[in-house]
């Protein structure tokens, strides 16, 4: 498991892809782990891990998606986001860009591509976290405030206009928010479906449930180690982690880091530079 020191991600950096990783990474106000291990141990896989940083560091993004197939075709896909997250870096609002990831999916679902992800925008001035659902496994959070793990999901039914599919399901699919605010001590867990499907000794998967048990008697005091307990205690013996699928978790908290006056003043610069960066791509 991760032994390197936690990487700082620059402003307006995109970080990730579809390769096997374990990774810490630091931006303003978020402290993000990443692990993927992509089935039979390939070097790359059908889940895709990315997170982004803005011109100024206010705005962390983060993307988790399961995308059906292998080899190539995901590739290409993990490109496409990978350009969609860049093309979006900039933007509190995340709509534009889950609608736009929607739509690329749908072109591909003619060759039999779809998606399930989970999009999360972290904006650090007033660590207010939003996510959208297409069709992904609820993440976890953990409330310092009442010292207990849940699911983090919509309280009351979604509308019916918005019943948040997998991507590439419906061209004109709507999404729902979800905001809810990160206190100190918070932590949220996100995750693909390869982890809850993991047979436990008894023959049974794990399941959302069971996953949500065992969280909650990990000690998660040094969040640095909490994914390597994690997978310790669901699978000890490592090979029979990902027999059956990719397993990517993502574990992320806020931290005391502001906005410096360097980066407030060298945000505008950074942006035009981007639009400059994307045209000539």
């Amino acid at each position: 498991m991760q032994t390197q020191a936690p990487e700082r991600m620059q402003c307006m950096e995109v970080w990730g892809g579809n390769r096997a990783v374990d990774r810490t990474l630091t931006t303003t106000g978020l402290d993000v782990s990443v692990y993927s291990s992509p089935h039979a141990n390939s070097q790359s896989g059908g889940d895709v891990c990315y997170v982004s940083s803005c011109a100024s560091g206010r705005i962390t993004r983060i993307l988790l998606a399961d995308v059906s197939g292998h080899g190539d075709a995901v590739a290409d896909r993990a490109v496409i986001l990978r350009q969609l997250m860049r093309r979006n870096i900039n933007r509190i609002d995340q709509s534009s860009l889950v609608n736009s990831i929607n739509q690329e999916f749908v072109v591909a679902s003619t060759q039999g591509h779809f998606a399930t992800a989970l999009i999360g925008t972290f904006f650090s001035p007033t660590g207010m976290l939003t996510l959208s659902n297409a069709g992904h496994p609820h993440p976890l959070i953990y409330q310092h405030k009442t010292g207990r793990w849940r699911e983090l999901k919509a309280e009351e039914p979604e509308p019916t206009e918005a019943c948040n599919f997998p991507l590439g399901i419906e061209a004109d699919e709507s999404y729902s928010d979800l905001r809810t605010r990160l206190n100190p001590g918070d932590l949220v867990l996100a995750f693909t479906d390869g982890l809850i499907e993991i047979e436990q000794p008894n023959g049974q998967l794990l399941g959302a449930d069971g996953l949500l048990q065992v969280v909650s008697r990990l000690e998660h005091s040094d969040p640095n180690r909490f994914i390597e307990s994690l997978i310790q205690e669901i699978a000890p013996r490592k090979d029979a982690l990902n027999t059956g699928d990719d397993v990517s978790i993502i574990l992320f908290q806020t931290n005391t880091e502001r906005v410096s006056l360097r980066d407030n003043l060298l945000s505008p610069f950074r942006v035009v530079a981007g639009l400059f960066h994307q045209g000539s791509a």
